[in-house]
């Protein structure tokens, strides 16, 4: 068979190529493969929005207080059951990636070297996505710690093996993204979840390439501590709120 004639046949029959008609599509010749950095606009975001201006904004003006004050939990429950394998008060949607990893691991470093200041090296790989590292960077200098960025192959997925020789009882933190955001490789969330917690050390993990691309089960994997954005996988659009979970 040709391979456009294999090809057409492929989409032909595609069970989720109806899907293509939820979104907003200027240029139909476009071939668009950068939903990893900007997903497309749903045609419902679009109604959606009309909508919060025109009335929640528009006419509810500061009654609809009542109602956008609860969105960051009501939306995180729903995306925690929906996306991340999370039960209900575990996820919370508001701020940006970067805020919340800053929060979440500030926070994870502070808890942890009050009970052992021994615990004096934050940890992640060289290769992790770069507005992540300026943060633990940031916050190494901040709290008066080192960096550790280990050099780990590109294509193949992160795993407690290959972090074993820096996993040790001066970790006072790792920070990874459980999907490579160069080349797809998806670490082991279980696996390395457990081999921090061998030597009390707490992980902060990076969503922001996985949700809405796999099959994410944070806590059947026994993840502590998650961040991640919804403007990739998940349509979110410019300036969407990020999420964390705990």
């Amino acid at each position: 068979m040709a391979e456009r004639a294999y090809a057409t046949s492929l989409d032909d029959g595609d069970p989720l190529a109806a899907l293509a008609f939820e979104f907003v599509v200027a240029d139909d010749k476009l071939i668009y493969l950068d939903g990893n950095s900007l997903g497309r606009l749903p045609r419902r975001t679009r109604d959606r929005l009309r909508s919060v201006v025109e009335h929640e904004w528009g006419s509810g003006l500061i009654r609809s207080w009542s109602t956008w004050v609860g969105e960051p939990a009501r939306v995180g429950d729903r995306l925690g059951a929906a996306l991340l394998g999370a039960g209900p008060g575990q996820v919370l949607v508001g701020d940006n990636t970067t805020v919340n990893l800053y929060k979440l691991a500030a926070a994870a470093v502070d808890e942890i070297r009050a009970r052992d200041p021994r615990r004096t090296k934050i940890v992640t790989d060289s290769g992790n996505f770069p507005t992540d590292r300026y943060v633990l960077e940031g916050l190494a200098v901040e709290r008066g710690l080192s960096l550790d960025l280990v050099d780990l192959p590109e294509l193949e997925p992160i795993t407690a093996d290959s972090l074993a020789a820096v996993l040790d009882d001066r970790v006072a933190l790792l920070s990874l993204s459980l999907v490579d955001y160069r080349s797809a490789a998806i670490a082991d969330l279980a696996g390395v979840q457990a081999a921090a917690e061998a030597v009390g050390a707490p992980v902060v993990w990076d969503l922001s390439h996985a949700v809405g691309a796999i099959p994410v089960e944070l806590d059947a994997a026994g993840a502590t501590l998650a961040v991640g954005c919804t403007y990739k996988y998940l349509n979110g659009g410019p300036g969407a709120p990020a999420f964390l979970y705990v």
